[in-house]
């Protein structure tokens, strides 16, 4: 298989060049790769594979005074737009789709730290979509982590391609463009179809303030999180309160939901490709919660996290 042969091959060549170098280059390229996303304006084509299923999908990606803007639309099978600002989804064309792949939100690495979790080593060389492109290997150092095979742009390091595989050398999920142009792109490729409907309301109110108080006893060495999120899908729902952790990498975001009486059901867990989603009951004074973990993560980590809620919060019976 791809994953297993390449993989291979980048150990023979760690016997002929220095780790120290191979390091060094790889955190060069991955800091270019982070530097692309926000600074290249391009329209293209792409092809994404998880767990067998196959989809196709159209890109204009916009960067115009700091701001990263990208539409994308589903090419095969059930018609799907999504707009994206900086990252964040701006309307989509069903609430229950979401976003298949967001180039852009490659967070931004610092090969420094990045190697305390992962062995960071070049391949060579290859063609993806026309161009001459760069191949990284982030391998991690234990078990709680994907390895990741990355194909920059030679000329910008743009990410043409991405292999994300498991600790058995599987394959759980393939983005790769097929046809990319660099080009201006102007608001009107970027302007949301009349089907595209607003995703969410970020509420202002800072009355989920509990919210602080749900935080996992346990997080997988490495990560860490960033700001509470509370939004709601339309303003007479409940709000959700989010948080986004991650390795400079990998990330996974914890959600916690207000959970009626006629709510409560088992436990979730799931996997799609590299995405794993585990949820647990949990209640406290005030009421009933659901706990969330989704994200790229091996599911042995998401079920330690979301099992790791034991204050001040204590699992449903």
């Amino acid at each position: 298989m791809i994953a297993k042969r390449t993989l291979g091959c980048c150990y023979i060549a760690a016997l002929l060049v220095s780790p120290a170098a191979l390091a060094n280059d790889a955190g060069s390229w991955l800091q270019r790769m982070s530097e692309a996303g926000s600074q290249v304006s391009y329209k293209g084509a792409f092809v994404y594979e998880r767990s067998g299923s196959f989809s196709t999908h159209q890109v204009w990606h916009q960067t115009a005074n700091n701001v990263v803007t990208e539409r994308l639309l589903q090419a095969d099978g059930e018609p799907h737009e999504w707009v994206r600002r900086d990252g964040h989804v701006q309307c989509a064309s069903s609430y229950s789709a979401g976003p298949i792949w967001d180039a852009s939100s490659q967070p931004a690495q610092d090969p420094e730290l990045l190697e305390q979790w992962y062995s960071l080593e070049l391949l060579g060389t290859t063609r993806v979509a026309g161009r001459a492109a760069t191949v990284v290997a982030i391998i991690p150092r234990d078990e709680y982590r994907y390895a990741y095979e990355l194909y920059l742009d030679s000329d910008t390091g743009l990410l043409l391609k991405s292999l994300v595989i498991n600790e058995r050398a599987t394959l759980l999920e393939r983005f790769q463009f097929t046809d990319l142009s660099y080009k201006d792109i102007p608001d009107s490729s970027v302007a949301p179809g009349s089907g595209c409907l607003q995703v969410d309301v970020t509420l202002k109110s800072q009355e989920n303030s509990n919210g602080e108080s749900w935080e996992p006893g346990w997080l997988p060495p490495g990560f860490t999180g960033g700001e509470q999120d509370v939004r709601a899908f339309s303003v007479d729902e409940e709000p959700v309160s989010s948080r986004v952790y991650t390795d400079g990498m990998a990330r996974f975001t914890v959600f916690v939901e207000p959970l009626g009486e006629e709510r409560l059901a088992d436990d979730l867990r799931a996997q799609l490709g590299p995405t794993v989603a585990v949820s647990r009951k949990l209640k406290a004074k005030d009421g009933a919660f659901l706990a969330t973990v989704v994200g790229e993560i091996p599911p042995a980590a998401a079920e330690r996290i979301a099992a790791s809620f034991a204050q001040p919060a204590e699992s449903v019976q």
